[in-house]
């Protein structure tokens, strides 16, 4: 196993969302970050094969990564921008197509959510056979409001 990343390295390929108390991974599962942008090809997999990147991601970056909640992946769309619907100068080279939630649709039996980077909708009609894009995420120490005396 490699050493650890440290927090210079993480910051690089990283983009934390303090707030929400979530750091996410600038690049889609398949690409790699080359310190300017994200290179490769970005896989497209089934849910299965998502859920064994993220055991694998957490093995070799560190942490505890993983798929995010439909929320979660919601909260990245960018609604006036063009396709691919989020800031590509934070998640550059983001395919304009359906990523992988780890959120089941209640009403419709062994279907699970998507956020469509296309569109920026949600589609909750996706078998796990099915094959989409991943982007992982892990959670931190969410930041606290200070407050005043």
């Amino acid at each position: 196993r490699a050493a650890d990343p440290s927090p210079v390295q993480l910051r690089e390929f990283t983009i934390p969302d303090r707030a929400a108390g979530l750091e996410w991974l600038r690049c889609s599962v398949g690409q790699t970050w080359n310190g300017v942008t994200c290179i490769g090809t970005a896989r497209m997999l089934t849910l299965e094969e998502a859920e064994l990147a993220a055991r694998m991601a957490s093995r070799e970056l560190g942490g505890t990564w993983r798929l995010p909640t439909v929320d979660e992946l919601k909260s990245l769309v960018c609604a006036n921008c063009p396709p691919p619907k989020i800031d590509s100068r934070l998640y550059p080279n983001t395919m304009a197509s359906p990523y992988w939630s780890s959120s089941k649709n209640k009403w419709s039996v062994g279907r699970y959510w998507t956020v469509s980077f296309y569109t920026g909708y949600t589609f909750g009609r996706n078998a796990p056979s099915m094959a989409r894009h991943v982007r992982l995420v892990r959670d931190v120490e969410r930041r606290s409001e200070a407050k005043l005396p």
